[in-house]
């Protein structure tokens, strides 16, 4: 649930009001005054149609409704967006191809602005994780902004026309700092590299990624370092059949894969034959009402080794991007496993996106 404000004409005067949206932005309730009596009631369905449940007692005619409408449409599209990215970086070359994979994406989204992001935070790490800083050596404040200003003024010769590029160094918390600046700077996307199997098993699993992408408002893109940008065409959306009108962020997805243009591919990770009993088939219904209007592709693996098997789909494809959602029950439960997580790190060539669970 969330709520946000948002302007609009009716007659003759320009409004505010306060929207509420409920069921995964398929409800709004939407007052001028808080905590009115009888606000405006108003469903979108997943095609993006509206209707007035309840006129509330405002009286807008069919022309101020659709005013209203086209302005939530808006404010959801602007939340949504990847205008702005936060790219992390520890000066390693991980980070480093991670953050120019980011540069060629901001060429594809458009993206108006990017932040470089260094936390020097003294703590203890393994020096084969993305960290602040590796193992035991600890940075100045001097030293990191001079390498951060380096690897600027490297990467803006690839920079979009348009973009603009800041930088920034502290010592805090990398997970909070990127929650702090997610909300502060309007991030649409963090980015991060990953350095090798064994790191990738650890990265995954209770340290600083799995963290900001449980964390995080924005949505967290993993970029192996084998990974060199191919402008996205294809994307592959791996799920499990467990509450997926409940907990599936579609809307961000959809936005997200409207903008890259992208083909999008939904792969249904079935389980011990799962899609045959009745819970699974009514959640396929669901899957079909929430995306149907993109017209994607679905297809089924039952694959022994989950990770393996999305990875080895997802390059049957000739897709350039993996999106998953991790949730706290489930498929993706074992799929940051150590066992599954460790075999899906042969499989490091493509990038991972991970969206929060909607709850």
């Amino acid at each position: 649930m969330e709520t946000f404000s948002v302007k609009f004409r009716a007659g003759n005067l320009d409004l505010s009001a306060m929207v509420t949206e409920y069921e995964h932005h398929q409800k709004f309730k939407v007052e001028m005054v808080t905590k009115e009596p009888d606000p405006v009631l108003l469903n979108r369905s997943p095609e993006g149609e509206w209707t007035v449940t309840q006129p509330g007692q405002r009286n807008f005619s069919e022309q101020e409704f659709q005013a209203l409408e086209r302005a939530i449409e808006a404010q959801l599209n602007e939340m949504y967006s990847v205008n702005r990215m936060l790219v992390l970086t520890d000066f390693s070359d991980e980070a480093a191809n991670a953050a120019r994979y980011a540069i060629a994406l901001a060429h594809q989204l458009e993206v108006e602005k990017i932040t470089l992001y260094h936390s020097y935070e003294s703590v203890a790490v393994p020096a084969t994780a993305f960290a602040p800083f590796r193992g035991d050596f600890t940075e100045s404040p001097e030293d990191s902004l001079q390498k951060i200003t380096e690897l600027k003024h490297e990467l803006q010769q690839w920079l979009p026309e348009n973009t603009e590029m800041d930088v920034r160094c502290e010592e805090r918390n990398l997970v909070n700092a990127v929650v702090a600046l997610s909300g502060q700077e309007h991030i649409g996307l963090v980015v991060m590299g990953i350095s090798g199997k064994s790191s990738l098993e650890r990265v995954l699993i209770g340290s600083n990624t799995i963290s900001v992408a449980t964390d995080s408002p924005a949505p967290l893109l993993i970029v192996p370092p084998v990974a060199s940008f191919q402008p996205i065409k294809t994307v592959v959306f791996a799920c499990d059949l467990k509450r997926v009108s409940e907990s599936t962020p579609v809307l961000a997805i959809k936005q997200f894969i409207n903008t890259l243009g992208a083909r999008l591919v939904i792969l249904n990770v079935d389980r011990d034959g799962a899609r045959f009993d009745p819970d699974a088939i009514q959640e396929m219904k669901h899957l079909h009402q929430l995306w149907d209007d993109q017209q994607p592709e679905y297809h089924y693996t039952d694959h022994e080794d989950m990770a393996r098997g999305i990875m080895e789909f997802a390059g049957q494809q000739g897709a350039e991007l993996v999106i998953t959602v991790p949730k706290q029950y489930g498929f993706f439960e074992s799929i940051f496993h150590r066992s599954v997580t460790k075999k899906l790190a042969y499989h490091t060539h493509l990038p991972l996106l991970l969206f929060k669970e909607d709850l």
